[in-house]
C-alpha cells in the first residue's frame, strides 16, 4: 500500500494558502469597489464644476489604488480580476478627464500605476467623457473651448485607432474603438452645427445694429 500521509501535510498547507488568497481576494475586491466609487465621484464633480470635490475624490481612488497595486505587486495572478481591470480603468478614465482639461496634460501609464490595457480601455471611455463636457461647453455658448477640447479629443481618437493589436489581446478593445468612432463623428455634427448657428445669430445681430 502507497503511503498517502505525504498528502495529509500537503493539503493542510495547500488549505492554508487558499485561505490566504482568498483574504487577499477580499482584499482586493473592496479596494477595487472604491477606487471605481471615487473615480466615478470624481467624475461627476468634474461635470457638475466642482473641481475641489473632484480632486478630493481622485486622491481617495488614488489613495486606495496605490493599496491595491502593493497587493498586486505580491500576487500578479489577481491582475486577472475583472473587478480589479474595471478599478484600473475606472481611475484611467477620472485621471486624465482632469489632467486634460484643467492641467493641460496628459498622464503616464508609469504615471497612473495602471496596466497598458486597462489604460487603453481607460482612454477609450475617456472619449465619452471628453464628448460630454464639449456638449456641456456648446450649451454655455463655450464655442472656442468646445473647439479646444474636441481637438485634443480628436487627436487622442487618431493616436488610439492605430492600435490595431489590441483588438486580440485586449478585451472589449475593438468594441470600445467602434463606441470611440461613432462618438467623435457625433461630436463633430455637434460641433458644427452649434458654429453654424452661432454665426447665424451674429449676423443677425450684425443686422440689427
Amino acid at each position: 500500500m502507497i503511503d498517502t500521509s505525504i498528502f495529509q501535510t500537503l493539503s493542510e498547507k495547500i488549505e492554508r494558502r487558499l485561505v490566504s488568497l482568498n483574504e487577499i481576494r477580499d482584499d482586493l475586491m473592496r479596494l477595487s469597489r472604491d477606487v471605481v466609487k471615487y473615480s466615478g465621484r470624481s467624475i461627476e464633480s468634474f461635470h457638475r464644476k466642482q473641481i475641489n470635490q473632484t480632486e478630493q475624490n481622485l486622491e481617495k481612488a488614488e489613495n486606495n489604488l496605490i493599496e491595491l497595486t502593493k497587493i498586486l505587486e505580491t500576487e500578479p495572478s489577481f491582475y486577472q480580476l475583472g473587478l480589479v481591470n474595471v478599478a484600473l480603468q475606472e481611475y484611467t478614465e477620472a485621471k486624465l478627464l482632469l489632467d486634460i482639461v484643467e492641467k493641460g496634460k496628459f498622464s503616464t501609464v508609469e504615471e497612473l500605476k495602471v496596466t497598458e490595457q486597462t489604460y487603453l480601455l481607460g482612454i477609450a471611455d475617456l472619449i465619452g467623457e471628453l464628448r460630454r463636457y464639449i456638449l456641456e461647453k456648446l450649451l454655455d455658448n463655450e464655442i472656442e473651448e468646445a473647439k479646444s477640447v474636441y481637438n485634443t479629443m480628436k487627436e487622442i481618437y487618431g493616436t488610439f485607432m492605430q492600435i490595431d493589436y489590441g483588438k486580440n489581446l485586449v478585451s472589449d478593445f475593438r468594441r470600445k474603438k467602434d463606441i470611440a468612432r461613432v462618438l467623435i463623428e457625433r461630436t463633430l455634427s455637434d460641433l458644427l452645427g452649434a458654429i453654424q448657428s452661432e454665426k447665424i445669430r451674429l449676423n443677425i445681430n450684425k443686422d440689427n445694429i
